[in-house]
């Protein structure tokens, strides 16, 4: 009987002590910094760009310095800081960003220029541009200009700048088909192509190709043309970004509408499309990527020819993905507008880092 007692008494101390060590372990566990730590990240914000419209164009220069333009601002990200460029620095427009063959920066909006000389910038007219390498400018067009104002291209050369017009027909009216919505892009064979919202030009031997609605097989589409990306891939294919109708692929003799084949066009059923396609670039592996307004980003692999969407709960918060740029260590920057932003795939997921 004491035998039995005593048993019951020492379960009875074993039971309490677990009971006391278990709350204090819970309590431990729940306040421990490090195991909060892990179960949420804190996101870096310090280096996120000033609030604007959008993050238009991305260039990295020789040095390694990231350049990122928007309607508001000029950035530049060394590694370590942002600094941003302003009337005080002698910058009075935002626009394009440019490297000529020296490595020089210049800004252009199509109307005028500006050259970075390590600390300020220096206007120069983009007609009579002097002392600079191999830039290709597209001529602007003024929305509010009753003029004819005849678009084409500027070559700029070392010592001279050329202006080559498009081949399109001379109306007040017909000038605003031919608004500059890309940076030129070049080809392995020497061709120089360059975007407008109607067409396509490729200029090479001094004179141009056009690829347009006939060409893209949209004569019964009453959509508005709306041509906002090009991309030259690692074979050689020109991919264009429609905004209204999606992606297009040149492979030199004939133009194929890549969003119809993929059955990704706008459609009755609920879910994401293709159509408005705003940017297009390639990653190392070969994956295409594209960006969108109000569909996210998508990824297709040619040669398992699958798609991957990725949205808001992928990381993905802006609504519109105006351009993707490729590093020279060969990473993907991904800039999008509401809010301005620029993104990196962590191969799960978009993180936003700019």
């Amino acid at each position: 009987m004491k035998f039995k007692r005593t048993t019951n008494l020492s379960f009875l101390i074993v039971i309490f002590l677990w009971t006391n060590m278990s709350c204090k372990n819970f309590g431990k566990h729940q306040n421990d910094p490090s195991k909060t730590n892990k179960a949420h990240t804190e996101i870096d914000t310090s280096l996120w760009l000033k609030a604007t419209r959008g993050i238009r164009d991305i260039l990295e220069d020789k040095q390694g310095n990231l350049w990122f333009a928007s309607p508001d601002y000029v950035a530049k990200f060394d590694g370590k800081m942002m600094y941003y460029f302003s009337e005080n620095d002698g910058l009075s427009i935002t626009g394009n960003i440019h490297k000529d063959k020296n490595g020089t920066i210049w800004i252009e909006n199509g109307f005028r220029a500006f050259r970075y000389n390590g600390e300020s910038f220096l206007e120069e007219r983009i007609d009579s541009i002097m002392g600079s390498n191999s830039l290709w400018i597209q001529r602007g067009l003024s929305p509010t200009d009753t003029a004819y104002v005849e678009p084409g291209l500027y070559e700029v050369k070392s010592k001279t700048t050329a202006f080559h017009p498009f081949p399109v027909k001379e109306s007040v009216n017909n000038k605003y088909l031919y608004f500059p919505t890309t940076k030129a892009s070049f080809g392995r064979d020497g061709t120089v192509w360059i975007g407008t919202m109607e067409k396509v030009f490729g200029f090479k031997d001094n004179s141009f190709i056009s690829i347009g609605r006939e060409e893209m097989g949209r004569h019964n589409d009453e959509r508005q043309m709306g041509i906002r990306g090009i991309f030259l891939d690692s074979n050689g294919k020109l991919w264009i970004a429609d905004n209204g109708a999606g992606v297009f692929v040149f492979n030199g003799k004939e133009t194929e509408n890549f969003t119809k084949k993929h059955n990704l066009d706008v459609r009755s059923e609920v879910g994401n499309t293709l159509h408005r396609a705003f940017s297009i670039a390639e990653d190392s592996e070969g994956k295409m990527w594209f960006g969108t307004v109000y569909s996210g980003i998508w990824s297709y692999n040619p040669q398992t020819e699958k798609f991957k969407n990725y949205t808001l709960n992928d990381g993905v918060k802006s609504e519109n993905i105006w351009t993707i740029y490729k590093t020279k260590e060969g990473e993907l920057l991904f800039a999008g507008e509401s809010p301005a932003a620029v993104y990196k795939f962590n191969g799960y997921k978009f993180d936003r880092i700019f």
